[in-house]
């Protein structure tokens, strides 16, 4: 691949290829991952799946983000959406407890005239049976043939990126890929500032926290070709990617509460409570969205410069 010395690459000694890089990333990822099987069979606690979903996610990302790749070879959409599969099944029980542990602290820090009914024990019972029937699901999956078989495609495709003969991963300059992943963003960027109504600007912020998930990762992957400049731009779009996952956090967080108070209702139970804690979660969402414009320009920067790209969004 053709490499810029504006990327600041190391010109003393031949730079290992993007595939080499991309197969030592998902070999990481997939070593993650299986490091967390382990700790799943050794505490079977939903908390304990994080990092081998942080990791699926990565591998997901680093592949997807070669376009090229992705039309043209149908094993590499395969693994992706092995991995998205994977990613959703065993993270699940671990999100529905972090959002129970949301919930159960709002309702901690409210006075108790504000708490009307059995707040604490409704949101215990609605998560509970959810979280317990989720979490099954993510021990039959990791028990299931399917997983191995997940890890054996991850470990193929290392091998096949190291032997160099994956279409579209070397002949493509890293510049133009980033270019492409940054044109994805600022995409997204613009449906959400031309998108008024609640649900649909909640879902166009959430599509752009994938696609600066996307471009984050490749970046990572690829690290070793421009060591100081993708450090400093994946550290800017963490910090963006942050912003963007605490607003899906509180877009979550009302859908479930939306569903906790129809669960009270039917049950003859005040919902006053329920109004406040889902009030308190749209102010988050308006507080985070008012956030973006600036965090964003200041978090892509980095990335930016490296990519060249000097027009005006």
């Amino acid at each position: 691949m053709k490499t810029d010395t504006p990327l600041d690459v190391d010109t003393s000694a031949d730079p290992a290829s993007v595939s080499t890089l991309l197969a030592d990333y998902l070999h990481t990822q997939r070593e993650t991952i299986l490091d967390g099987q382990i700790t799943v069979e050794t505490h079977d606690d939903p908390d304990s799946v994080s990092d081998m979903v942080i990791a699926s996610r990565r591998a997901r990302s680093a592949l997807s983000a070669h376009r090229r790749t992705v039309h043209t070879e149908p094993e590499v959409r395969r693994v992706i959406e092995e991995l998205r599969w994977f990613g959703i099944t065993v993270g699940a029980a671990h999100e529905l407890r972090t959002q129970s542990a949301r919930l159960h602290a709002a309702v901690d820090v409210l006075r108790p005239r504000y708490v009307r009914g059995p707040v604490p024990a409704r949101i215990t019972e609605y998560f509970g049976e959810r979280t317990r029937l989720a979490w099954l699901a993510a021990r039959d999956l990791l028990g299931s043939p399917r997983f191995p078989a997940m890890i054996e495609d991850l470990m193929a495709e290392e091998r096949l990126l190291r032997s160099g003969i994956v279409m579209g991963i070397d002949d493509v300059d890293n510049a133009v890929v980033l270019r492409a992943l940054l044109d994805r963003v600022r995409s997204r960027r613009r449906a959400v500032e031309s998108t008024g109504e609640e649900d649909a600007r909640d879902a166009a912020v959430h599509a752009l926290r994938k696609a600066i998930r996307r471009t984050r990762y490749y970046l990572e992957s690829v690290h070793d070709l421009a060591p100081s400049r993708t450090a400093q731009a994946c550290d800017g779009l963490g910090v963006v990617q942050d912003l963007l996952g605490e607003h899906q956090d509180a877009v979550v967080a009302k859908h479930h509460l939306i569903q906790i108070t129809r669960e009270a209702e039917n049950a003859g139970e005040s919902t006053f409570t329920y109004g406040l804690l889902l009030q308190r979660e749209i102010d988050r969402t308006t507080r985070y969205s008012e956030e973006l414009p600036s965090a964003y320009w200041r978090s892509l920067r980095d990335a930016r410069v490296m990519a060249d790209v000097h027009a005006k969004d």
